[in-house]
C-alpha cells in the first residue's frame, strides 16, 4: 500500500508538468493544430498561391534556451505542380541520401485518416549532432500534401519531442482540401 501511494504521489506531478494544449487555426490551409501554452504559430507570407507555410514552436526567451521550431508546408494541386501524386511526391521528398551513401528509413504511418509518411535520420550539422524529422500526409484524393519538417540537437530534451509529437497527432483537416 505504502507503495501505491509512494508511486501516485511521484506521478501526479509529472501529470501536472504537462502543458495544455490550445487549438490554432491555420486557415490558408484549412487545418488546425494544437500547441503548448507559450507556443505560437507564424504564417510565411505566400510565395506562391497554394502553398501555405508555418511556423510552430516556442519563441526564444531572453537568455532562454530556444526550442527548435517545426515547420508544416501545405501545397495544392499537386498533380498540376509535379506531375505526381501527392503520395508519389511524399515519397520522393523523403528519399533522403544518407552520407553513408544509404536512404534514411521511411516508416508507414497514418495520420488524419490518411496513409502517411515518416523518416528519421542523424546528421552532423554547424551545431553538432542532429536529428532531421519529416512527416508528409498527401490526400490523393484532393491533390494536397501536408509536410512538417523539424531539426533539432540530438541533445535536445525528450519533452520537447514528445511535445511536436503531440503537435503533429494533433492536426485536424479539411478532408475536402
Amino acid at each position: 500500500m505504502r507503495f501505491l501511494l509512494f508511486f501516485l504521489s511521484a506521478c501526479l506531478p509529472l501529470a501536472a508538468a504537462e502543458p495544455e494544449l490550445r487549438e490554432h487555426s491555420l486557415s490558408d490551409a484549412k487545418a488546425s493544430v494544437q500547441l503548448p501554452a507559450g507556443w505560437e504559430s507564424k504564417a510565411e507570407a505566400p510565395e506562391e498561391e497554394g502553398v501555405s507555410v508555418y511556423h510552430l514552436g516556442k519563441p526564444a526567451d531572453a537568455g532562454g534556451a530556444e526550442v527548435a521550431p517545426m515547420t508544416l508546408s501545405v501545397t495544392t494541386k499537386v498533380p498540376e505542380r509535379t506531375e505526381q501524386k501527392p503520395s508519389e511526391y511524399a515519397a520522393a521528398l523523403l528519399d533522403i541520401p544518407l552520407d553513408d551513401g544509404s536512404s534514411a528509413p521511411v516508416e508507414k504511418v497514418a495520420l488524419c485518416g490518411l496513409p502517411s509518411l515518416r523518416a528519421e535520420y542523424d546528421f552532423e550539422g554547424g551545431a553538432g549532432k542532429m536529428r532531421a524529422v519529416s512527416v508528409a500526409i498527401p490526400n490523393d484524393r484532393t491533390g494536397t500534401l501536408y509536410f512538417f519538417a523539424w531539426q533539432a540537437p540530438l541533445d535536445e530534451p525528450l519533452e520537447v519531442e514528445s511535445l511536436r509529437e503531440k503537435v503533429i497527432a494533433s492536426l485536424k483537416i479539411d478532408p475536402e482540401f
